[in-house]
């Protein structure tokens, strides 16, 4: 009887320190497994986009979690629209939903005085979501995209023609000037993808990855393929979008982004799509008239007129530069802009079928690794289409002759400068030798999680394998004792 208590009580302690371990390694990553503690389809917590779950027009879901819900991340598979979030009692309620996001952070504990366990959310008009996750309060992993409204102002504004072209032709740009140099970039896209499942999310995990913190302005032309300027317009004639209508667009973009430097595509489309094309005579059109109120008064009415500083075209011949995006940035941990901008392409899954992937990252022997080693369509080429500060001298910045938005507020918190008369001051371009890199010894967050999970799996397996010595020492010992008495 003794010895069947002794099994039993190893087995019972095995459990409960195997689980102890399981639980302390999701308390550190401040994630709580919805699976066994919410009341919808596990569909919405598989960790996968495709399988998404439908909420009716009115209904509702509530997530529990026994250490407090500090903050919801969701995963919109289309944009709700408003919807509202309620504690338990009912007393405190807030609407969400009303920047239109398609992935959606929201931070529970900045919003009540106590973590509550449970919440519900309700969707006037419906939803479908691809996934939600719970978080405890504390440290909220990277990963997770607490996407901040459009700017007001841009130093840098971007014109994508699609999902993937700002990761492909403009390699290197976002994560050299929005993360290591820490502007205010915004991202304006010409066509949207809302056709299709992947991309719109693939679009935004590509532009978080590469440093990219405003959300993106995404417009309502369909997304139509063409190999000429004359087939692109054809196209989209025929679906009810005029060359004007993109002109007007890029218009009241540049006014309401006010940009310092404007980027965009090669007028001959790089590979020569119809899209690009449109996109880049768009943006030469649109300087023409930005800053004259007569012309599409409703958004001079609305935000004023604007002229960038600067605009530069990929490839265009006159006045050319050429970008430096492979020396080690110290905000993404000695990564090149251009090692970064390939993580951000990987998120466009859907598209690796294509050319492009090849392109991109090489194969075999071939591999690329670095932006000088692409010679069609090279990211590193740009030229200066339009200037109202002079030429470019040192050349290898967008930025040079041009003081962005935060250096004019610090030299005077007071004064505006119109475009014309701001002060200009050449940036330095850093070189490889002056970086300082970060501490090889700090390991990213990834790496860090697979540490945890690898330090648990083995001491799970050796409380299990002391726990089975314990058992069989239990067991076989009063076997001996019988061997010995017979032997005697």
């Amino acid at each position: 009887m003794k010895k069947k208590l002794f099994i039993i009580f190893i087995c019972l302690t095995v459990f409960s320190l195997t689980n102890a371990v399981s639980a302390a390694e999701a308390q550190a990553d401040g994630i709580v497994s919805l699976s066994d503690r919410v009341d919808f389809p596990t569909m919405l917590t598989d960790g996968d986009t495709v399988n998404p779950a439908t909420v009716s027009e009115g209904g509702t879901i509530t997530v529990t979690c026994d250490g407090g819900i500090g903050a919801l991340y969701i995963i919109f598979d289309k944009i709700p629209g408003e919807w509202t979030l309620k504690e338990p009692s009912g007393e405190s309620s807030i609407t969400c939903g009303e920047n239109f996001f398609l992935h959606e952070f929201i931070d529970i504990a900045s919003w009540l005085p106590s973590i509550p366990e449970e919440l519900t959310l309700t969707f006037p008009n419906g939803a479908t979501i691809a996934e939600i996750y719970i978080f405890t309060a504390g440290t909220i992993p990277d990963w997770v995209q607490r996407w901040e409204v459009p700017l007001e102002r841009a130093d840098l504004l971007m014109f994508s023609s699609h999902s993937d072209d700002e990761q492909l032709f403009f390699a290197g740009v976002l994560p050299y000037y929005a993360g290591e140099m820490g502007l205010d970039v915004q991202v304006v896209y010409l066509v949207n993808h809302n056709d299709t499942h992947e991309r719109p999310h693939e679009q935004l995990n590509g532009l978080w990855t590469v440093g990219v913190r405003s959300y993106p302005v995404i417009s309502e032309f369909p997304d139509l393929y063409s190999e000429s300027r004359e087939e692109a317009i054809a196209a989209f004639s025929a679906n009810g979008v005029e060359y004007g209508d993109f002109v007007k667009y890029v218009t009241d973009n540049i006014r309401r982004f006010k940009p310092l430097v404007v980027v965009s595509h090669d007028l001959n489309g790089e590979y020569g799509h119809g899209t690009h094309i449109l996109c880049a005579s768009a943006i030469c059109d649109a300087l023409e008239i930005s800053d004259d109120s007569s012309v599409y008064p409703d958004s001079a009415s609305l935000y004023g007129v604007w002229k960038p500083e600067k605009v530069y075209l990929h490839l265009y011949p006159g006045a050319q530069i050429t970008m430096d995006f492979d020396r080690p940035l110290e905000h993404f941990g000695g990564k090149s802009a251009f090692q970064v901008t390939q993580e951000g392409f990987a998120c466009h899954k859907s598209q690796h079928w294509t050319w492009f992937n090849d392109w991109m990252y090489g194969s075999g022997e071939n591999a690329i690794t670095r932006a000088d080693q692409i010679t069609s369509y090279s990211p590193l080429y740009y030229g200066l289409y339009f200037t109202s500060v002079g030429p470019d001298v040192i050349g290898g910045d967008f930025f040079e002759n041009v003081q962005v938005y935060k250096e004019r507020e610090t030299e005077s918190s007071d004064t505006t400068y119109p475009p014309d008369t701001a002060p200009a001051t050449e940036r330095d371009v850093p070189s490889a030798e002056n970086l300082t890199m970060p501490d090889p010894s700090h390991e990213n967050e990834q790496a860090d999680h697979e540490n945890r999970s690898m330090q648990t799996a083995l001491a799970a397996i050796l409380i299990i394998t002391v726990a089975a010595v314990c058992i069989l020492l239990a067991v076989n010992k009063p076997r001996h004792k019988r061997s010995r008495r017979t032997q005697r």
